[in-house]
């Protein structure tokens, strides 16, 4: 009898862990987490997550050789809507990358969102398979 009280919870237990692993949550795998060219970029740090499981986010970066950040942000929600993703800036700064010289030199601010936590864009940058035999320095 003990055993038919505790199969009449699975389905409690389970139904949590089911909205966890969605479809719509496996989607963030496929986004990568990094996109900056070569040169001199302004980049922006960016949480991403399905709408409505704000507690499953990733964070990427992407960074363009643009006027200001906030064109660097219209691209990310241009690339992000389409597919139910919802966007939340955590700052900005400027990247130099020196691809040739196999060196990176995060530094800087955006006016418009903030600074970005260079360390953290240093770890995410460092994770990445292209970026990980590279020098990466971090300036305020």
């Amino acid at each position: 009898m003990k055993l038919l009280k505790s199969l009449s919870l699975l389905p409690r237990c389970v139904s949590p862990l089911q909205k966890c692993y969605s479809t719509d949550l496996i989607s963030l795998v496929g986004i990568p987490r990094v996109k900056i060219t070569k040169g001199e970029n302004r980049y922006l740090l960016v949480m991403i997550h399905t709408h409505g499981f704000t507690n499953f986010g990733r964070v990427i970066v992407r960074g363009a050789n643009v006027d200001n950040h906030l064109e660097v942000y219209d691209a990310i929600l241009a690339e992000m809507e389409p597919a139910g993703i919802c966007a939340k800036c955590l700052g900005g700064g400027r990247i130099l990358n020196e691809e040739d010289k196999q060196k990176i030199k995060i530094y800087g601010t955006s006016r418009t969102f903030g600074s970005a936590d260079h360390k953290r864009t240093r770890n995410i940058l460092q994770s990445w398979t292209t970026y990980k035999d590279f020098r990466i320095s971090v300036n305020r």
